[in-house]
């Protein structure tokens, strides 16, 4: 029953993880978006004391049991190994793929060690996305949305295309091929190890399974192997994906068991429990000497207005046609939400796990595809802009890179400033009647004024103090999408600012 319990447990919580990044209805992160946040790296670096307290507590009544229901990367492996050992001959299904194997403790280290290192490396100005390369839920994360949310994607829009009111057309966040590239390498070099070795990704390079190793041996509960009726068939350690069974000494490496009970089931003379374990079972210290230490690380009217103006964001272009794709507008300062409180705060904490860019209703954020902030959340204007009304990027954020805002707060912080260009404002520089940003604008920081004092054709002006950066003008300005005007960007677009700050 324990290993019966552990499997529906483990099913129901990748599936829930999964359905974070890959519901295209919203349900999934209405219900059970506290599934991200009990994540052990998102709850250490948005200093969660709750969840870590619970995670601590876990390891030292339960062991690494957490690798074996709670953690995405580490339930998507055990599935991989299924699937590799029913792909097996029935006779050599039944006798056990693996064996027990020495700890790889100089390579679990050194992966760990550097992993810290690039943890604090925001001291150094260093991007913290570049230890989430093998952080397992952020890789999870990745992959799930790169890799499996396309297929959700285009399955949904089928039938919502077929005339099934029951689904509703959806899109795909802003294709990022080096996201895509990584999360597809991680995708090979996870499955390889999980098809050959079982649980070789968790205890060679995981820096949570290294980190849970160790509070895993000073457990509670352990699987014990008693020697009084264990007959040394090796059953066990033939079936231990995690290969830190020694059937020669009846010894366990507690660092590397992941709790998941198959050697329990494997045993045909009931010599193997789950319980409290004496110390002669521990496992015999090794002569490689374990240098590595522990890291302790920490990582209004606004609102009325936006929802009063029309909300049909049409991709025409009111007359000029014909209609192109607009491109988004480039700003020398990063533009991120309202709760990241600037770029560089964002850089220091966002694991780039694509939770916040997947959910996003708005497709604003979209992946950053520069080398120092490579996959985190950038906004870009050119296929949506920022409602003031809308909070979830900062919801659903599980490591506090972009922390939730109220209403109030988001209608009122300033994340940019709009910029007019206007030598292609069809206005300013064509006498087109336009003035779409001003009408658009939640803020009212756009007025339209004439170009000189003696009249003639009208332009934006842009109050500085009162734009929030929302990025409406930039989606709603015509340029840069009909046909006959030259530029594939908007004559208006938004720059980022360094802090943001509330007007």
């Amino acid at each position: 029953m324990l290993k019966i319990t552990r499997i529906i447990l483990a099913v129901l919580s990748l599936l829930a993880v999964t359905a974070l990044f890959v519901d295209v209805t919203g349900f999934a992160m209405h219900h059970w978006a506290w599934m991200a946040k009990i994540q052990l790296i998102p709850a250490l670096l948005s200093l969660n004391l709750v969840v870590l307290a619970a995670l601590i507590a876990l390891a030292l009544v339960f062991g690494r049991i957490y690798c074996s229901i709670i953690c995405p990367l580490g339930v998507y492996q055990d599935v991989v190994n299924r699937i590799s050992t029913a792909c097996r001959p029935r006779r050599k299904r039944k006798l056990g793929k693996f064996h027990s194997k020495p700890a790889a403790n100089m390579m679990r280290n050194t992966f760990f060690i550097v992993f810290a290192l690039l943890i604090a490396g925001h001291l150094i100005s260093l991007p913290i996305y570049i230890a989430s390369l093998i952080e397992p839920y952020s890789a999870f994360g990745r992959m799930a949305t790169w890799l499996v949310k396309p297929g959700v994607v285009e399955i949904n829009n089928a039938l919502a295309d077929s005339g099934n009111t029951a689904f509703v057309h959806a899109s795909m966040p802003h294709l990022s091929i080096p996201a895509l590239a990584v999360a597809a390498i991680t995708f090979i070099i996870v499955t390889a190890m999980a098809w050959t070795s079982g649980r070789d990704y968790c205890n060679k390079i995981c820096p949570v399974g290294w980190l849970l190793g160790k509070l895993s041996k000073f457990a509670l509960l352990k699987i014990n192997i008693d020697t009084d009726r264990c007959n040394g068939c090796g059953s066990c350690a033939r079936h231990c994906k995690a290969s830190c069974i020694d059937p020669k000494t009846h010894t366990i490496d507690y660092t590397r068991c992941v709790t998941c009970f198959d050697c329990i089931g494997e045993c045909t003379q009931h010599a193997i429990s789950y319980s409290p374990v004496r110390k002669s079972q521990e496992a015999a210290p090794r002569k490689t000497t374990d240098k590595s230490r522990r890291a302790f690380l920490s990582g209004g009217a606004v609102v009325v207005a936006s929802l009063a103006a029309e909300a049909i964001d049409k991709t025409t272009d009111g007359g000029l046609a014909p209609i192109k794709s607009k491109r988004p507008s480039a700003s020398s300062i990063r533009i991120v939400p309202a709760g990241a409180k600037g770029a560089k705060s964002l850089s220091e904490r966002c694991t780039a796990c694509q939770l916040c860019i997947t959910n996003c209703p708005n497709s604003v954020l979209r992946p950053s595809e520069a080398l120092d902030s490579l996959m985190q959340p950038v906004m870009a204007f050119n296929e949506g802009w920022c409602r003031p009304e809308c909070t979830v990027c900062g919801d659903v954020c599980p490591v506090g890179a972009i922390e939730p805002v109220d209403l109030a707060v988001k209608s009122s912080t300033k994340i940019g400033t709009a910029t007019v260009d206007l030598d292609r404002c069809i206005s300013a520089a064509y006498g087109q009647t336009c003035g779409n940003c001003a009408r658009r604008c939640p803020a009212e920081a756009i007025t339209m004024i004439p170009v000189s004092e003696n009249g003639g054709n009208l332009r934006p002006m842009v109050d500085e103090n009162a734009c929030i950066g929302c990025g409406s003008c930039e989606y709603h300005c015509p340029v840069g999408r009909a046909g006959n005007i030259p530029g594939e960007t908007a004559a208006i677009h938004v720059e980022g600012i360094d802090i943001h700050h509330l007007i």
